[in-house]
């Protein structure tokens, strides 16, 4: 069988080159092991190259500033191409290695395959870059925590914004999402939600996740008539299709999203058809001229991304990376400093006992864990005023219900 193993040339070469230097140097006894599969290639690639970079970046930063009580982190890639068995195939081959202190991965469809048996057998902490909905069922899944609010705290956000124009009659919404399990995830709850709120889901719309003629799509929104369209289960593919040629087809309503469809260069590549398109995400994305600590560390790393022109906002994998490493940081020196064992019950334990941690920016308010997940988001503006590509929070960083 291939190996994955960083075989493969990409465009951010020079991190590669960083990633393959900390991978060839031989681990020293005190060195903490991380596995981190991302989809470097296939359907989510745009947000695998930023979120590798991201963890390269952040572990550059943490190691060059003592790494973790003076342990150095050990980091290995692979490419995943978001497939399952990849990613299982690389996470029992970096427990096999053994010492392994912390394992990535790249999907919710990953993690349900591997946790009964990282349940029972190797115990190690986990965290995702999917927010599925059930994540938050701490049996099914003891040792996985959440960087950010599920997909359905993110539909919630919307809906709550969309309640707060105060309209007269209930607002009719849209939903459009792929034919995946990532795409399906917050339905059953959307609809709950929107009975208990008031709110009037006037269109269902199921999409394949790549590759497709939007016609019918457009036509389809066009015909019922919402008020509001929310675009969720996607990452820079289809959505954007789907949103100018309903703009052609005289849709007026606002636009929206959830977490992988509001990057930032996804978003600003599609132009004035989605100008004030309103996307939920977990993190801080605008960097330029910040004085919060560690964004002030990020936006330096951000502008020697050479690959990728610097506007001051970042990829939200790429964000979600840097929030990963340092919330890691945080709890694994806890524990060290406790003199406990670096195991998943014991890093899980230190993950839900951080209350009010601050973050240095990362996240917009201190942070406090909930059934393993963060339970804030915000919700960004993304518009053209002067013909200029502004990102700007509405409201704040803010609880889900």
């Amino acid at each position: 069988m291939t190996t994955h193993w960083m075989t493969k040339t990409f465009w951010l070469a020079a991190p590669l080159a960083l990633g393959a230097c900390l991978m060839s140097a031989p681990a020293a006894a005190q060195d903490l092991k991380f596995s981190i599969p991302v989809p470097l290639s296939g359907p989510l690639a745009v947000t695998g190259q930023a979120q590798q970079l991201g963890w390269q970046h952040a572990i550059d930063y943490i190691n060059k500033n003592g790494g973790i009580r003076g342990r150095k982190i050990d980091a290995s890639y692979y490419d995943d191409e978001y497939k399952v068995e990849l990613g299982v195939a690389g996470f029992k081959k970096a427990a096999a290695d053994g010492n392994l202190t912390f394992a990535a991965g790249d999907g919710t469809p990953f993690v349900r395959a591997i946790s009964p048996e990282n349940n029972e057998r190797y115990k190690v902490l986990m965290a995702n870059t999917g927010a599925s909905s059930d994540l938050i069922d701490v049996a099914k899944y003891k040792y996985h925590f959440l960087v950010g609010p599920t997909y359905s705290d993110m539909i919630g956000l919307l809906f709550k914004h969309i309640k707060a124009q105060g309209a007269a009659t209930p607002p009719k919404v849209a939903i459009v999402y792929s034919a995946s399990e990532f795409g399906r995830d917050p339905l059953d709850n959307a609809r709950t939600m929107a009975k208990t709120m008031g709110i009037n889901i006037v269109l269902e719309e199921e999409t394949k996740f790549t590759g497709v003629d939007v016609t019918a799509h457009a036509i389809k929104l066009r015909n019922a008539k919402p008020d509001y369209v929310i675009f969720h289960g996607y990452a820079g593919n289809i959505w954007p299709e789907i949103a100018k040629l309903a703009r052609e087809y005289g849709v007026k309503a606002p636009f929206m999203g959830t977490l992988f469809g509001s990057h930032p260069d996804v978003v600003s590549g599609i132009g004035a058809a989605v100008d004030g398109y309103l996307g939920t995400v977990s993190v801080e994305l605008a960097l330029k001229d910040r004085q919060e600590p560690m964004l002030k560390v990020i936006d330096g790393y951000l502008k020697t991304w050479t690959a990728k022109p610097y506007t001051g906002y970042a990829n939200i994998g790429y964000m979600q990376s840097w929030a990963t490493a340092m919330i890691l940081r945080e709890v694994i020196g806890r524990a060290i400093d406790a003199g406990k064992p670096l195991n998943g019950d014991t890093l899980m334990a230190e993950i839900n006992a951080l209350k009010n941690w601050d973050s240095g920016g990362i996240f917009g308010t201190p942070i406090s864990f909930e059934k393993q997940r963060i339970p804030y988001g915000v919700i960004y503006r993304y518009s053209w005023p002067n013909g200029q590509f502004t990102v700007t929070p509405v409201g704040g960083f803010q609880k889900t219900e």
